[in-house]
């Protein structure tokens, strides 16, 4: 069995002068509902085997923050560009490519392709993740190249809301 948490970062300002999109920062209020979140998921008893976060600002300080509410080794934090301005089938073929010793992976990305990759993985159509939210997602193989031959089962969506 494999499961994958697809997060999508928390609210983060947009178009702020002179930023680039990809070191603009957390809003209080992102950072509070992240953490809100990241509680309910640590009462929750999730421990994902692996965090994948995008290398924007946004996305990699919503990692930090669930890894550091989760107990997860902050320093274990796999910081990836495979996940900034991608499509769904980009990140797709980058999970295919993980250790199949490797049980969960949380993955802290961006939208659109976030919610296009939960739209795809759980062939529904509709999945919109608002910033912060986490969806848990489980699949019947023991291999991550063959996540995308079978629908997945989401287990539970967490919004902070």
């Amino acid at each position: 069995m494999k499961t994958i948490y697809l997060v999508r970062h928390a609210k983060s300002p947009k178009d702020e002068k002179g930023i680039k999109d990809w070191e603009r920062p957390l809003t209080v209020a992102g950072i509070k509902r992240a953490q809100d979140v990241a509680q309910k998921l640590y009462r929750k008893k999730i421990m994902p085997a692996r965090i994948i976060s995008s290398h924007a600002f946004r996305a990699l300080n919503t990692s930090l923050i669930f890894a550091i509410n989760l107990r997860y080794p902050v320093s274990a934090l796999d910081i990836s560009d495979s996940l900034y301005e991608k499509k769904a089938s980009d990140i797709l073929d980058m999970l295919k490519k993980q250790d199949d010793s490797i049980a969960s992976i949380m993955l802290f990305g961006h939208n659109p392709s976030i919610s296009d990759l939960c739209n795809h993985l759980t062939r529904k159509k509709g999945a919109d993740l608002p910033t912060s939210a986490v969806t848990a997602i489980q699949f019947k193989t023991d291999k991550w190249a063959d996540i995308a031959k079978f629908a997945g089962k989401t287990t539970f969506t967490e919004s902070g809301k």
